[in-house]
This record gives C-alpha cells, sequence and structure tokens, in this order.
C-alpha cells in the first residue's frame, strides 16, 4: 500500500505509511469515521468504507501492545546522554516493563561500562560481521530484572561508518525485537550515522544542558535531522531536491530562512510536494529533556529552545522535563552504576521518576506518585543486589626500569605506582 493522507477532525494529514497508519488506530488518533484521500476514486471517502485500509479496523487486527522505540541524541558530547539512557532504561524495567538498551554509538562505544559490563560477551562487532545473523542473538542480560543490552564494539575499525545497508539491516532487526521499550543511545555529533538512527525511529529524544553551546548543538542537531528526513523524502523530485538541498547547505550557521519560508518556495515549484513536505513537518515531533540542570530558573532555556524549533523549523516539539545537577551522579559513573542504582533517592533520581512516570508514560496525579513509589522501590531491591565493579588495578612498583623514570612528578621508589595503569583494562587477559 503507498503512502496516503488522511483528514481528521476537516484537518489534512499524512501522507502516512500503513505501518504509521496502523499505530493512529492503535493509539484511538484515526477511526473508521474519519477519511481517507482515494487515489483511485480521486475523492476522500471514509476511512471503514475504503479497501485499501479496512481491515485496520478489525479487532483482530489491533496488536495487544505497541512496542516503542526511542533514540537519544543531541548533537554535543558530554550532556550525559549514556547515563541518562541507562536510567530511563532502569526506571522503565522497575515498572515491570520489558525493555532493551542499544549502544548505537558505534565509533565509542560504553554503555555497557556504564552499567558496569566490562568484557561484554556478544557485541555489534558480531552482528556487524554475520558471525550473529539477529541482533536477537547479541542480546545480554544485564544485573537489572527485565533490562537486557545490546553492547557496542569500541575501537574496531570501520564500525564507526557501516555501510547505508547495514544500517538498514540493523534499523530491520531492531523492530524484530520483543520488548515494550527500545532504547538508542546515539553517538555525539550529527554525521549521517547519528542522524539516520534518529529519523528512524519512532520517537526521538534530545538531551542538553542549560549552556548556550549545547543549545546551539542540539538547535542544530534537529535542524540537520528534518532536512535529512525532507531530502529522503524527495528523492524522486529531482527539482524540489536540489531546491531543499540549497536551504541545507546554505545554513551551516545561522538559518537564513525559516522552515515556513522553504516550504513556500516548494510550495510555488510543486504543490504536490508541498503537501508532502507538510506530512512530515506535521510528524516529525522530537522530545527534549534538560540535563544537569543546577536552578529553576535554567528551565527555561528549554522553553527558549521550543520556541526557536516552532518558529524556525515549524514542527513542534515536545518538552519533557528536566534533570537536576546532582554530584552523586559522577560519583556513580566512578563507580561503573547507573546513577539511579547507585542512589535511587538522589535528585538526579527523582527527576528520572518524574519524568518517566508522567512525561513518557502520561501517570499524573496519585496514579503517578504510586508509579514513581513502585519505581522507586524496586531500584532499591535491584541496587542492593547489583554487583560490585571496580577497574582492575596493577601492582607496578617504581623503579628505574620505568620510561619516566626521572622524569616524573610521582617518583617514589620501591613503593607501588600512585599513578592508575590502564594496561590491565585495556590489554585482553589471558
Amino acid at each position: 500500500m503507498s503512502e496516503l493522507f488522511v483528514k481528521i477532525k476537516d484537518k489534512q494529514r499524512g501522507p502516512y505509511s500503513s505501518k504509521e497508519l496502523r499505530e493512529l488506530v492503535h493509539n484511538g488518533d484515526f477511526g473508521a469515521h474519519d477519511y481517507v484521500y482515494d487515489n483511485d476514486r480521486q475523492q476522500w471517502v471514509r476511512a471503514g468504507q475504503s479497501e485499501h485500509i479496512q481491515s485496520l479496523f478489525e479487532k483482530s487486527f489491533i496488536p495487544e501492545h505497541q512496542r516503542t522505540v526511542f533514540a537519544v541524541g543531541g548533537g554535543k558530547g558530554g550532556v550525559g546522554k549514556t547515563s541518562l539512557t541507562a536510567s530511563i532504561g532502569i526506571a522503565l524495567a522497575a515498572l515491570g516493563y520489558e525493555v532493551v538498551i542499544v549502544d548505537a554509538d558505534l565509533g565509542g562505544a560504553n554503555l555497557h561500562t556504564c552499567m558496569g559490563i566490562l568484557e561484554p560477551e556478544k557485541t555489534f562487532y558480531d552482528f556487524y560481521t554475520l558471525q550473529c545473523e539477529a541482533l536477537e542473538d547479541i542480546l545480554l542480560e544485564t544485573p537489572v530484572e527485565n533490562l537486557r543490552l545490546i553492547s557496542g564494539a569500541c575501537g574496531t575499525l570501520g564500525l564507526a561508518n557501516p555501510r547505508y545497508t547495514q544500517k538498514l539491516r540493523f534499523i530491520s532487526e531492531l523492530k524484530k525485537i520483543a520488548a515494550d521499550f527500545i532504547i538508542l543511545d546515539l553517538g555525539a555529533g550529527a554525521s549521517y550515522n547519528v542522524i539516520d538512527f534518529f529519523v528512524a525511529a519512532e520517537q526521538g529524544i534530545v538531551v542538553t544542558t542549560p549552556e548556550p553551546m549545547a543549545i546551539q548543538e542540539t538547535f542544530n542537531f534537529i535542524k540537520i535531522s528534518l532536512f535529512r528526513k525532507l531530502l529522503r523524502l524527495f528523492r524522486d523530485k529531482p527539482a524540489v531536491l536540489t531546491l531543499i538541498e540549497k536551504y541545507a547547505l546554505s545554513s551551516p550557521g545561522r538559518m537564513n530562512s525559516s522552515m515556513d519560508e522553504v516550504l513556500a518556495d516548494v510550495r510555488r515549484l510543486d504543490v504536490e510536494a508541498s503537501s508532502r513536505m507538510e506530512g512530515v513537518l506535521d510528524k516529525f515531533r522530537p522530545k527534549l529533556i534538560l540535563n544537569m540542570v543546577h536552578s529553576h530558573n535554567e528551565t527555561r532555556e528549554g522553553a527558549a529552545l521550543r520556541t526557536a524549533v516552532e518558529e524556525l523549523l515549524a514542527i513542534n516539539m515536545d518538552y519533557l522535563g528536566y534533570v537536576e545537577y546532582d554530584d552523586s551522579v559522577r560519583k556513580a559513573v566512578k563507580e561503573l552504576k547507573p546513577f539511579i542504582i547507585a542512589n535511587p533517592k538522589s535528585r538526579a533520581s527523582r527527576s528520572v521518576a518524574q519524568l518517566v512516570s508522567v512525561s513518557l508514560l502520561g501517570k499524573n496525579g496519585w496514579k503517578g506518585l504510586r508509579e514513581r513509589k513502585k519505581m522507586i522501590r524496586n531500584i532499591r531491591s535491584d541496587a542492593s543486589e547489583y554487583p560490585q565493579n571496580s577497574f582492575p588495578e596493577s601492582d607496578v612498583i617504581c623503579s628505574v626500569k620505568c620510561f619516566y623514570w626521572g622524569d616524573c612528578d610521582y617518583q617514589n621508589g620501591g613503593h607501588p605506582c600512585p599513578v592508575r595503569h590502564l594496561d590491565p583494562i585495556f590489554r585482553k587477559q589471558s
């Protein structure tokens, strides 16, 4: 079935693929009484009377539960995407959901380390080299009940830049995993690898801190993601593609034209293409999490970013909430634990619990409070049984045999070297 336009409450939307229409029906956003444009008859008809999509409204066709795929990105490194991904996954798992967290930072995988797994048995490398045919085969159990992990393979030549066909295989296999939530931890920056995973996910989450540089990088990340979607949309229309490319390449920093102005130019060139573009602008709705917030005043940066996205990019952005700055997060990273496990009652952990129960699951009021209490109770239970990890240390003795003897600020002959040696970490032990 080709993509179709629909009309919901007299507002035209789309075009939607069959999968997207199924999701709309499942969520109750589209019903048999709404309208769909019948290309064969060249007119609007009731959705329940269209032979193309009648089956969507049959009870047996509607799935019992829906898997949700989140991609967590943002453009700038160091904003806490990885630790936040792990903690959100744990919070969802604590409520009984089946969750899979995926390290999609192909060039610098570290989600497994954040989870305290120093040497994962299987990684994305096994899938990349076809040693394992399905992503299900490289799923790893974690110390947290209901939570599994797909580990990346850091430091392997070629993995940082997979071919497009390999990315398609990865995305296709990802959708076959049996889970309620799948959360991708993307790498920093706005390379095609990162952007392609972000736009392919059902829901994209951008994480940023309140600092001006991070806010700017996040806006640029969203802008590049949107242009990437538009460029792929108009591969069948060379003239429109050239126009979109001109705007995409002419605005590496500040935008010369708003997306409304781009849409107006597309409409003058091709009316049908402008309708398709409106469909993308209507459906592309990234979500925002503000991380490491020191004071409530800093949350205004999130509102400012959302306003800029809506005015300049002509898309809506959902503000999920913020996570308070917390010194215990850094301590948890050193202990190789997700911060929500290291201290379930910390400010950052409470922020995540609020964000997950209210913003992601829609549980407000007393129901939300009960969910958060249940979540924290189960996380504390997991924390009590969580393994204690630490990087292996060497027992190097300071002596004249050291390469830096005579030129070391910490030299103390005959005593253990005070500098932590990384050889036991980076060299595989026999």
